[in-house]
This record gives structure tokens, C-alpha cells and sequence, in this order.
């Protein structure tokens, strides 16, 4: 009998490594996961209140640095309640010449939000020191439900303005197609589609254990699709809201910078 039951016990352990086994490779990391309300993310990540540096990685390779940092408060001149979320950083290419890496890139970017996370405008620049390049754009919440966002943009090239749009004072002048000609100086990727009013994004945020590198830690995962295939982005916050982890359908991800694999470091992306 306890022959019989020891032989039991050993099938019942060796099913169950290789159940858990099949879960841990297999499973998709969302699934292993408990889904939650996505505002308790928010929540976590606007009451971090600071700022973390991670490195920007193109298909294994570094590209340059992110800098992520969410906060909230009142607003000096509104006196209203108000979430924050400032982005920014650099794109590189390895010169061999002088076997260092060129900053071809300089960009910004910071949304404000309500307390229940309605859009009260941004801001968005660009600077491309190759081409003595700077582009900005800025955008204000709609006011009213179906009205579009006031839209500012503008262009200087060698110390010259070439281009400059105000939505306010353009009468009868689509945004969108405003926001394509400001995309197409410096090749400016996906700007040109861009509609702050017409983007739909759906979220999906779970909470558990995941493997981050290399590490088995809590953490969030946040999920934001867009209406096209091709527009997910994938963000792994710890459990005081400090990004780990931002993945892209484009190839890109952003990783903080104790969490990046030393393998990024030792191929150099070619010169653009």
C-alpha cells in the first residue's frame, strides 16, 4: 500500500511540474496574470511622482534613451486637479569613424489629463540637429463633445520658419492635413496621421509575477491598442508604478536601465 501510494504521489508531482511547466513557456505573459481595472494602474502610475531613464532598443540593438516620468496635482492656474505624463529622449546611430554614438534625434512630449482621465491637451517637439530642424506641436482638450481640439504646430529650419498652422485662426483647413505636411519635414514617422480627437485606444491592465530581466517580479501590465493592427503598446510598471518595460508591434521597446540585457550594448547599430 505505501509502495502503491508513494507511485501515486510521484505521477500526481510529475503531472503537475509538467502542467505548470506548459503554463510558464507556452502560456501568453497576460494570461498568467488577473485582470483589474485599468484606473488602479493609472492611479499607481501618476502617484509615483518621478522620473526614471530607460535605454530605447531597436530588434535587440540600443538606439538611445527614454526618460519617463507621471505625477499629479493641482494645477498652478486652474486650481484643478490634474495627471501629467512627460516623455522624452534621443535617437542614436553609431558613427565608426569616431567610433561614438550621434544623436540624430531630440524629442519631447507631455499630456495632461483630468482626474478620470480625459485629455486636457499636450505638447510635442522635435529637433534634428543634422538638419538644423526643430518642429513643435501643441493641442488643447476639446471643449465641447464632437468638437476638435485647437491645434498648433510650426517649423524652423536653419533659424527660418517654413512652416506654421493655427487651427483657431485657419478657417475651413482640415488639422489632419496640416499635421501631414508638419510630418513630412525630417521625416517624421507616423505624424502625419496623426489626429489627437480621433484616436481610439482601448486598455486592458493585469496585476501577478512576471519574469523581467531575469528577475521574478509584481508588477503590472497595461495594454493600449489602437484601432489598425500594428498599434499595441505593451507597458510592465512595478508595483509603485515605475515603468520596467515599454513594447512596441514596431520593433522598438524601451527598458529601464537596470533591467537591460548586456547583449544591447554589444552590437552597434549602423549609421543612419
Amino acid at each position: 500500500m505505501p509502495v502503491r501510494l508513494f507511485t501515486i504521489a510521484i505521477v500526481l508531482f510529475w503531472l503537475g511540474s509538467v502542467a505548470w511547466l506548459c503554463a510558464v513557456v507556452w502560456a501568453p505573459p497576460g494570461s498568467r496574470m488577473t485582470k483589474i481595472d485599468p484606473r488602479e494602474v493609472y492611479r499607481v502610475f501618476f502617484e509615483w511622482n518621478e522620473s526614471t531613464k530607460m535605454t530605447l532598443i531597436e530588434n535587440g540593438v540600443r538606439r538611445g534613451e527614454v526618460t519617463v516620468q507621471g505625477g499629479s496635482g493641482i494645477e498652478a492656474e486652474s486650481g484643478e486637479f490634474e495627471r501629467t505624463l512627460s516623455v522624452s529622449g534621443t535617437i542614436e546611430s553609431y558613427d565608426e569613424r569616431s567610433a561614438s554614438s550621434l544623436v540624430n534625434l531630440f524629442w519631447k512630449g507631455t499630456l495632461a489629463f483630468t482626474g478620470t482621465m480625459e485629455s486636457r491637451g499636450g505638447e510635442f517637439a522635435v529637433r534634428i540637429p543634422g538638419k538644423e530642424l526643430t518642429a513643435h506641436l501643441s493641442f488643447g482638450g476639446a471643449v465641447t463633445e464632437g468638437e476638435k481640439p485647437a491645434i498648433r504646430a510650426n517649423v524652423v529650419m536653419a533659424e527660418r520658419e517654413v512652416f506654421s498652422f493655427d487651427s483657431s485662426a485657419s478657417k475651413g483647413v482640415d488639422p489632419s492635413s496640416a499635421l501631414a505636411m508638419l510630418g513630412s519635414f525630417g521625416s517624421i514617422p507616423g505624424l502625419g496621421s496623426l489626429d489627437p480627437s480621433a484616436m481610439k485606444i482601448t486598455t486592458e491592465a493585469r496585476t501577478g509575477s512576471f519574469s523581467l530581466g531575469g528577475r521574478e517580479m509584481r508588477a503590472f501590465l497595461l495594454t493600449l491598442r489602437g484601432a489598425d493592427p500594428g498599434q499595441e503598446v505593451r507597458i510592465y510598471l512595478s508595483e509603485v508604478g515605475e515603468p520596467l518595460r515599454i513594447e512596441t508591434d514596431l520593433g522598438f521597446e524601451a527598458i529601464s536601465e537596470i533591467l537591460v540585457p548586456l547583449e544591447a550594448y554589444k552590437r552597434q547599430p549602423d549609421a543612419n
